[in-house]
């Protein structure tokens, strides 16, 4: 029904959706999030458990034992697919949401899908597909997502759960791609300081320092190699930001 060209996050180049109409993406993304939610739902409804992290030390009280793996693996494929239709849509007239993000932001999706990864016991895997999947949609969507909360919060909560990489509870690989996405996350801000006051209210919430991503940079600034220059990068880059504001 769909034919989707699917191309590394890291090389620029985004997914093509080919002779599909809006209408049709919102039908597919619908239909996927609802047998994702079947899913969620069996191992209890999360509509009411949803709550606010204070930190890293609150991931645990989201576990409620193993996940079988064939119901892991379907959440994630139906989860890809979501994505690259999120990925590819337009914005409304007059710069309007798009019916898939409006839909995102109203169900809180991305909310839900990290609770989901919690209760899967939130290895330094899950913390990658995590990590990888929030520099995918800043990198490639059509459209701005930071400015709505129900994007903002889940991927300050993820910062959140990694508070703790530099002190070498998370593998090296988690600590590249943290750092990665900070980097990003600090262009983005450079480009649109309108976020900026967003990101502070979203990182209280989290029971973190004032500014989570300037709080997060600190401990790599010294290290050497991309990570340390990554965090370099970013570091001045809100620096120079809030010297403005």
């Amino acid at each position: 029904m769909i034919s989707m060209v699917a191309t590394g996050n890291r090389s620029g180049q985004s997914l093509v959706l080919k002779g599909v109409d809006p209408e049709t993406c919102m039908i597919v993304f619908k239909n996927h999030w609802a047998q994702v939610v079947k899913i969620l739902e069996k191992h209890e409804s999360l509509r009411g458990s949803v709550g606010v992290l204070a930190g890293a030390g609150g991931l645990g009280s989201f576990r409620f034992g193993p996940i079988p793996s064939d119901e892991a693996s379907a959440v994630q494929n139906y989860v890809e697919h979501m994505l690259f239709l999120l990925m590819e849509e337009e914005c409304g007239q007059n710069g309007a949401m798009g019916p898939i993000l409006e839909f995102v932001v109203m169900e809180n999706v991305l909310e839900r899908l990290f609770i989901w990864s919690l209760r899967r016991e939130f290895t330094d895997d899950m913390k990658l597909e995590q990590l990888k999947m929030y520099e995918m949609l800043i990198g490639q969507a059509r459209q701005p997502l930071l400015h709505h909360k129900p994007v903002l919060k889940p991927l300050m909560m993820l910062l959140s759960s990694c508070s703790g990489c530099a002190s070498g509870s998370n593998s090296s690989a988690v600590e590249t791609e943290l750092v990665l996405l900070l980097n990003q996350l600090c262009c983005v801000l450079a480009k649109d300081p309108s976020i900026l006051e967003l990101f502070f209210h979203t990182s209280e919430d989290q029971g973190a320092a004032n500014f989570l991503i300037f709080s997060l940079l600190i401990p790599f600034i010294h290290r050497e190699g991309s990570v340390g220059q990554q965090a370099r990068d970013a570091l001045l880059l809100i620096m120079a930001l809030s010297a403005e504001n």
